[in-house]
């Protein structure tokens, strides 16, 4: 891999989060100036100012590193060892993410294990929203599945399937039991 692509892998990013130059400095506490550099220049940011960019584009530093080629015929196989723990919305409130397949030009879903903490205090969980559908698939343990005024329990082998711009969340139901989930959303 070259680095000296990792400048424009920031700007493409930040650009198809629909994300101005102002609004990565908010996030990243970084100059408008500097990250306009750093999307200009050939040579790579220092580690921690990238991981700084890369938790606010919501994606794991490594994305900068990867090769952007896919197999010919189209298959990818991701065994579970080489998943990769992104940074996800809740990932500062305990909640893990894990890509289960390699981030495609053309894609049009991202699925993701995430495992959710068993302490998190529903309260403290804001909702989510966006754009889209989303299927939520309970690998093991229970749920309270908030999905705008309603609270659904769910548990291991139950599926949502519901419009992702209603305001929702999921809170793990027993307090310090993990709950693992497969959550696919369409882009």
């Amino acid at each position: 891999m070259e680095y000296t692509s990792i400048y424009r892998k920031i700007k493409q990013l930040r650009q198809k989060r629909n994300t101005t130059i102002q609004e990565l400095s908010i996030k990243t506490g970084l100059t408008p100036g500097y990250l306009s550099k750093i999307e200009n220049s050939e040579k790579p940011p220092p580690i921690p100012t990238l991981t700084k960019i890369a938790y606010a584009l919501n994606v794991h530093i490594s994305y900068f590193f990867e090769e952007n080629g896919d197999n010919e015929n189209g298959l990818s196989i991701i065994r579970e060892s080489e998943r990769k723990e992104i940074i996800g919305d809740y990932t500062s409130l305990g909640y893990r993410y894990e890509a289960v397949i390699k981030k495609r030009a053309d894609g049009a879903i991202k699925p993701l294990i995430i495992i959710l903490p068993g302490d998190a205090q529903p309260d403290s969980i804001p909702y989510n929203y966006h754009d889209g559908e989303e299927m939520i698939y309970v690998l093991s343990g229970t749920l309270n599945f908030h999905y705008g005024d309603e609270i659904h329990f769910v548990k291991e082998g139950d599926c949502l399937y519901f419009d992702s711009s209603i305001p929702h969340k999921a809170v793990a139901a027993s307090g310090n039991q993990k709950v693992k989930i497969l959550s696919v959303l369409s882009l």
